[in-house]
């Protein structure tokens, strides 16, 4: 199963460097250079930020349905 991830879309953000533990946002876009595009309140006003994506980490506020665990795995 693969989990197809829907743009613009929800999401908590972390990021270490702005000392962001779970804010929320909106992610609209993932860029060729490397960032995620959220959209966040800052100041009472929305911002699109640029996040690094090798130092930030992005959890989806939908949650993905369970993957079944009664399968066999041949070895």
């Amino acid at each position: 199963m693969v989990a197809r991830m829907e743009i613009p879309s929800k999401v908590s953000v972390f990021n270490r460097t702005l000392e962001m533990k779970g804010k929320p946002g909106t992610l609209v876009a993932i860029n060729d250079d490397g960032f995620y595009e959220i959209v966040l309140e800052v100041q009472a006003r929305n911002h699109v930020v640029l996040f690094p994506i090798a130092e930030t980490v992005v959890i989806f506020n939908e949650a993905v349905p369970a993957v079944p665990t009664d399968f066999e795995v041949e070895r």
